[in-house]
């Protein structure tokens, strides 16, 4: 049906325990009991070595443990995760290993055992370095300490550095924005990730905006936010590779360019999704369920989400690669799933370019840097025809 090329996978670690819940935050979550950590860590490990049947010789080119807040597992804990992987899977010697870490739950000796332990690059949820805008998130650490993680994690052999920021926050100003950004770029990290708040109905802040207690910014605000943000960091010798993302030149986000690329994909731990082949499925979002698996050597339960012909994943692939700079290899397309993308979708690709939103170029479809904070409408009116 398609024939897509061994690129390797990446393997994502859902680590869902928090010190709190943030106010914007509506990933499988939970708060810390006592205890469950170790217990967790043991159900990791053994799911690790129960999935690995299923690849076979499948090299991993990049682990990524995301949460929740992977950094409250002590540095042992991490350890027996990284250690399983190295003993049941092939993992690339030269494999970005990433850690998500919360400002409020770092200390110098633990970062520096992290390190030898094999973990190479840090992503730090800073969000802001204003105080107001961290306490309307549910941000459980401030500025201050934002501060002094990143400088544990430099201290620490660190050099690959990731920061997470948020625009769009209720009663956020340009100014403010602005602050924040020459403070992060202060830091001099490797990678800044940079995104709009996006609020489902159901968190806290959707709740507290509904009551009239904040206002969220309007879209002529988050647009000039946002192009500040890029003229700033480029200016600072970062380049733009993906819509939010910003690196230094070597330092772009191996996992999650494996995402974009619509390379296949493994995820452990409960809530955490999976793409093998036409398949995309997760594991069920239930705690005690997952533990109670794996404490019988048993694999945790999963649910479909989709399974996809080839002009489904070539549409999955469209959507993805749009969200990278360089764009899509249309050639690509018709190699990897054997389909014709001209006779599907030329008069939406000409509608856009007309409307100056996409390019063409030596082969490749590319959003233009004008749609890039339209991105979402464009893909949304590209969708109804790529899936018909």
């Amino acid at each position: 049906m398609y024939r897509r090329y061994d690129q390797g996978l990446g393997l994502y670690i859902h680590i869902p325990f928090c010190l709190k819940k943030c106010n914007y935050c509506d990933f499988y979550s939970l708060p810390v009991q006592t205890g469950i950590l170790q217990r967790y860590v043991r159900a990791v490990v053994k799911e690790l070595e129960l999935r690995a049947r299923d690849v076979e010789d499948r090299r991993i080119k990049s682990v990524y443990l995301g949460g929740g807040t992977p950094s409250l597992l002590s540095p042992s804990e991490l350890s027996l995760i990284i250690n399983s992987i190295n003993l049941n899977w092939d993992l690339d010697n030269e494999a970005e290993v990433s850690l998500e870490a919360n400002p409020a739950s770092l200390n110098g000796k633990a970062l520096e055992f992290i390190h030898k332990a094999g973990f190479n690059r840090i992503s730090l949820g800073v969000q802001s370095f204003q105080d107001r805008d961290l306490q309307i998130l549910g941000r459980s650490h401030s500025s201050q300490e934002a501060w002094q993680s990143i400088e544990l994690i430099k201290n620490s052999g660190f050099s690959n550095l990731n920061l997470d920021l948020i625009y769009g926050i209720p009663g956020q100003t340009i100014d403010k924005w602005q602050e924040t950004l020459a403070q992060a770029l202060d830091a001099r990290p490797a990678h800044l990730s940079v995104y709009l708040l996006q609020l489902d109905e159901e968190v806290p802040l959707s709740r507290y905006i509904k009551a009239g207690h904040y206002q969220l910014c309007d879209e002529d605000t988050e647009a000039q936010m946002y192009q500040l943000a890029i003229q700033m960091i480029e200016k600072a010798g970062l380049f733009q590779y993906e819509i939010s993302n910003f690196a230094r030149p070597g330092y772009e986000c191996q996992h999650n360019l494996g995402y974009w690329k619509a390379n296949e994909y493994l995820g452990i731990g409960p809530g955490a999704v999976s793409f093998q082949g036409n398949r995309r499925y997760i594991n069920k979002k239930n705690l005690l369920e997952y533990l109670g698996c794996l404490e019988k050597d048993q694999e945790p339960e999963t649910e479909e989400l989709e399974f996809m012909d080839a002009q489904e994943l070539a549409a999955d692939a469209i959507i993805l690669g749009l969200r990278l700079c360089t764009g899509i290899k249309l050639k690509d397309l018709v190699q990897t799933y054997g389909i014709n993308e001209l006779n599907y979708y030329k008069d939406i690709i000409e509608g856009f370019i007309n409307q100056g939103l996409l390019e063409m170029d030596k082969g490749y479809l590319r959003l233009s840097r004008k749609a890039y904070f339209l991105s979402n409408q464009v893909i949304c009116h590209f969708l109804p025809d790529l899936e018909s």
